[in-house]
């Protein structure tokens, strides 16, 4: 009975709003640590603060994981935000990731979970899903056509044009002109001093793309209206 007590009282402290706001707040504060160690102070001195600041904050993470299992017992598994954590904290804390802060970084991610605290973000975030799976068929149909014009672009222009002496490389310079990168200035005019009517094959391209654009657009304002009108019906 007093271990329920105990795991009650431990419950209470982790499921609070002043528990959420300081792990919150160490988070934050250690992504502003891992940005600093990243600047390359020239004083020793400040960078092994930084790091003992890194260090602390990964044992307070650490922690806060022991006391949550403590507290939940064998639901704590039964969470996916638990596991994710618990994941996160795992690989940031192996030897190596002292090295690499690219594996510290994972940390960061744990923000995540507390986006459903902030009704803003989570608008966004709901926004975002709903329009992922119209953005990954648009990414499927580009990449078979810049796959297709980057084959033509391989055969038509590869013995001279560098940008297209092979099929990545060729894909690239799509890309490239896709999200207009100087593409005109850089690409295309050079090119038509050695192939006058490769101006076609790129407002081809470009046009494609565009249109795809467009259609994506217009089919997330369809899917965002559509989520609108069911909450408002639901009222």
């Amino acid at each position: 009975m007093e271990i329920s007590e105990e795991r009650e009282k431990a419950v209470k402290v982790v499921e609070g709003v002043n528990f959420d706001c300081l792990i919150m707040f160490l988070i934050c504060m250690d992504a502003v640590v891992l940005g600093l160690l990243t600047v390359g102070f020239g004083d020793l001195q400040f960078r092994r603060v930084l790091f003992l600041l890194d260090r602390l904050c990964m044992a307070i993470f650490i922690f806060e994981m022991l006391v949550k299992m403590y507290a939940y017992g064998r639901s704590f598994f039964s969470s996916g935000w638990n596991i994710f954590d618990l994941s996160v904290i795992t690989i940031s804390a192996i030897p190596i990731a002292s090295c690499m802060i690219i594996l510290r970084t994972f940390r960061l991610f744990r923000t995540l979970r507390y986006i459903n605290r902030f009704r803003p973000l989570k608008n966004v975030i709901s926004v975002m899903l709903l329009i992922l799976p119209s953005f990954l068929a648009m990414t499927v149909v580009l990449s078979v056509f810049a796959y297709v014009f980057g084959i033509m672009g391989v055969v038509m222009f590869g013995d001279e044009v560098v940008a297209f002496s092979d099929l990545s490389s060729s894909i690239f310079t799509l890309i490239q002109a896709f999200t207009f990168d100087g593409w005109a200035s850089t690409i295309v005019r050079p090119m038509m001093r050695i192939y006058p009517y490769s101006w076609i094959y790129f407002y081809s391209f470009m046009m494609i793309s565009f249109l795809l654009a467009v259609s994506f657009v217009l089919s997330a304002i369809s899917v965002i209206m559509r989520r609108d009108f069911k909450i408002y019906t639901r009222f």
